[in-house]
């Protein structure tokens, strides 16, 4: 469930909307098996049980405040000579690695996925802080990182920066350049002009030789391979 969640943050928002509409969708029921007994306010009570998810629900997920909400559930990566601070704001909660207990960091460009990431493996678990303030769902469920591997997506905030902060506090040279393997050969493009707009539209062929898993740091020198025979599937 919780990686479902990550996946799509909205969730986390139209989850409890969606039971508040089921609750309204039960009041109406049984409003209208005993019309005649229900004041006027409790029409305007169940109208609001429904019309008012409906509304947000939309605009979460369709309409008007969807980047929004997006923007304000998005990871961030903060650096520092002792580690990196993961910010989870979905979560309401902090993770911080030590650059000391990292063991290995690769990079993963999936093509099923619409996203890459870093699966970082840590000999010691990070520390996690939950926000004095949390949504009432992350007090009833905290976060907590149990598994030394780390997964950090790409719509993290800095998570560029993380390849040259590498070879800065882990004195490590890195030899990786980010590149999108869906990008490999340009085979057409159309640019559209409106007023004083120019809107391009590229259509690629995908790079041909294709590596999934590239190695950024790893403490003992192994290869992706060797990980991944000592792990099972990364």
């Amino acid at each position: 469930m919780k990686r479902i969640i990550e996946k799509n943050p909205v969730l986390i928002f139209a989850i409890p909307l969606i039971i508040f509409f089921l609750i309204g969708c039960g009041l109406l029921y049984l409003a209208v098996l005993k019309s005649e007994g229900v004041p006027f306010y409790g029409w305007i009570l169940i109208g609001a049980f429904i019309l008012i998810p409906i509304f947000l629900i939309y605009g979460f997920v369709f309409g008007f405040s969807q980047s929004e909400a997006m923007e304000s559930t998005r990871n961030e990566l903060i650096f520092n000579p002792d580690g990196i601070i993961f910010q989870m704001n979905l979560f309401d909660c902090s993770c911080f690695i030590k650059w000391n207990s990292i063991d290995t960091i690769i990079y993963s460009d999936s093509r099923n996925e619409d996203y890459a990431q870093y699966i970082i493996f840590v000999n010691e678990l990070p520390v996690c802080t939950q926000k004095e303030q949390r949504w009432w769902l992350n007090r009833l469920f905290p976060y907590k990182q149990k598994h030394s591997k780390i997964r950090i997506k790409s719509d993290a905030i800095n998570f560029q920066a993380l390849p040259d902060l590498v070879e800065q506090y882990l004195r490590s040279q890195v030899d990786f350049e980010f590149k999108d393997s869906r990008k490999g050969t340009l085979i057409g493009s159309k640019t559209f002009t409106a007023g004083n707009r120019h809107t391009t539209i590229e259509k690629w062929k995908p790079a041909s030789h294709y590596e999934p898993f590239e190695m950024i740091y790893d403490k003992y020198g192994r290869t992706v391979q060797d990980i991944s025979k000592r792990d099972g599937a990364i």
